[in-house]
């Protein structure tokens, strides 16, 4: 029977080119690897592989670590978890079908400086297209950046423009066809004006530019003018009460007047057939009595009165300094 003889080694060290021939094959028994020689140079073999053993092979059923470049050519299913440790990962595929609901970017981190997002290659066409969230502003942020997939820390972003339907609150300028955009504008803009312009003070606003509502510095004449105390009045002057009419009945007296506006002198009276009196029976004072000034007098006749000649509402008496003619009853005191 013909036999194979097998160099042996007790250690863990891989035979050199020297130690094996031309297809020699070696064995360490403190690794459990089969080495063959490969080619020769002179009468050595040219290089070593591993060709056998646990560490040669992938080992079908325990735990093994395996270094160095592998390529495959087909494809691979992975029934178990698949952890990469490695800072790059790079998926050149075509198509990228996930199963996953939610994607957890930035996993792991204890506190966050960083912008955090999704990041678009546009090549030559110009700067990156950026969807994600602004960790300095703690704002969702749509927009171009120069940023790369390497970039850390608050990135370049210039705002974007977003194309689609709204709900809620908006800040910043919205933009779009009529009827498209609804909602409390922050800016009146001159593509936003009302569609009926409304009236503000007296002055016609669309949106379309600020008004001045402020009220005049000094008042203008009313449209039409009042009747004060019988003087017109349509505020393009002031005007003063005193020795002016005072209304009563069918006519009116002017005259003088003292600060609570009382006429101390009549002046002119004009068609006054009436005065408006008041009732005063118990008062215990002396009211004065009013004559006119001259008993032949007619037209415009001036009132006096007279200290020694008045009336008390509480006694009844008329006191004078004499009376001439008759008196009909009453007693004399």
């Amino acid at each position: 029977m013909a036999q194979i003889r097998i160099k042996r080694s007790t250690g863990s060290s891989a035979p050199s080119s020297s130690d094996l021939a031309n297809a020699e094959l070696a064995f360490t028994e403190g690794n459990d690897i089969l080495y063959y020689g490969e080619g020769t140079s002179g009468s050595n073999a040219a290089s070593v592989i591993k060709v056998g053993g646990s560490g040669a092979f992938c080992d079908l059923t325990t735990a093994q670590t395996v270094a160095g470049d592998k390529t495959f050519s087909d494809d691979v299913v992975v029934t178990g978890n698949l952890t990469v440790n490695g800072t790059t990962t790079t998926v050149a595929t075509a198509n990228t079908t996930l199963e996953d609901n939610l994607l957890e970017l930035n996993s792991g981190a204890n506190s966050n400086a960083n912008d955090c997002g999704l990041l678009i290659e546009r090549g030559n066409t110009g700067d990156n297209a950026f969807i994600g969230w602004d960790e300095s502003e703690d704002k969702f942020l749509i927009g171009t950046t120069s940023g790369t997939a390497s970039s850390t820390g608050n990135l370049t972003v210039t705002t974007g423009t977003l194309i689609g339907n709204l709900v809620g609150g908006v800040t910043g300028n919205v933009s779009g066809s009529s009827g498209s955009c609804t909602g409390n504008a922050a800016t009146a803009t001159s593509a936003g004006t009302l569609t009926t312009a409304r009236t503000i003070g007296g002055t016609s606003f669309d949106g379309s530019a600020n008004i001045a509502v402020a009220l005049a510095a000094t008042a203008t004449t009313l449209a039409t003018a009042r009747t004060i105390a019988g003087v017109s009045f349509d505020g393009s002057a002031n005007i003063s009460l005193n020795n002016n009419a005072i209304t009563n009945g069918a006519g009116y007296i002017t005259g003088s007047g003292d600060t609570t506006g009382n006429a101390t002198t009549a002046t002119t009276a004009t068609n006054a057939t009436h005065v408006f009196l008041t009732d005063n029976e118990s008062t215990n004072e002396n009211n004065l009595i009013p004559f006119a000034e001259d008993t032949t007098a007619t037209g415009n006749t001036g009132l006096e009165t007279d200290g020694d000649f008045h009336y008390n509402p509480s006694t009844g008496k008329v006191t004078a300094t004499e009376f001439a003619g008759l008196i009909d009853g009453g007693t004399w005191s």
